[in-house]
């Protein structure tokens, strides 16, 4: 192989692993942006979720920030799809209770919205026990912090 494919190949290796490093330095550089404006944000938390995206590693800042809502809203959809099945027994109890009625049962119809009005304050005690933390807490956290991720990248390109 002559020298100048050989140094042609290195340059362009240079040039990959150069773009490679520097793309990475935006993520971390926009973090560091990031949890300067807001505390809140940890630092680690912010790199190692905009680096869970693959196109991460060579996206600019818009990227960054379109990345950081997708996020968002992977974690709030997780979050709601968790409320649902929270409120599904709800459903299928006052559900069973308008079927009952109709048919003129109504001491199953009594018991069914007994469940129906029980399990909102089941929800409740799972999500607000006395001395222990919300069920979503990492939830709710995770989805402020991708937020503000997002919002503080937006706010630096205006």
């Amino acid at each position: 192989m002559d020298t100048r494919k050989v140094l042609l190949i290195l340059i362009s290796l240079a040039i990959l692993l150069q773009s490679s490093q520097l793309a990475d330095a935006s993520v971390q550089d926009e973090c560091k942006i990031v949890t300067a404006a807001d505390p809140n944000v940890d630092y680690n938390f912010c790199v190692t979720s905009l680096q869970a995206d693959p196109t991460s590693g060579s996206a600019d800042a818009k990227e960054l920030a379109i990345i950081a809502a997708n996020l968002t809203v992977a974690n709030a959809t997780s979050t709601l799809s968790k409320i649902e099945k929270l409120y599904k027994d709800v459903v299928t109890a006052a559900s069973g209770a308008i079927k009952a009625i109709s048919s003129g049962s109504l001491g199953d119809a009594k018991k069914h919205l007994t469940e129906a009005s029980d399990k909102p304050q089941d929800c409740d005690n799972l999500l607000f026990e006395a001395g222990k933390n919300s069920l979503l807490t990492k939830e709710d956290n995770d989805c402020t912090n991708l937020a503000s991720i997002a919002q503080y990248i937006v706010a630096k390109l205006q």
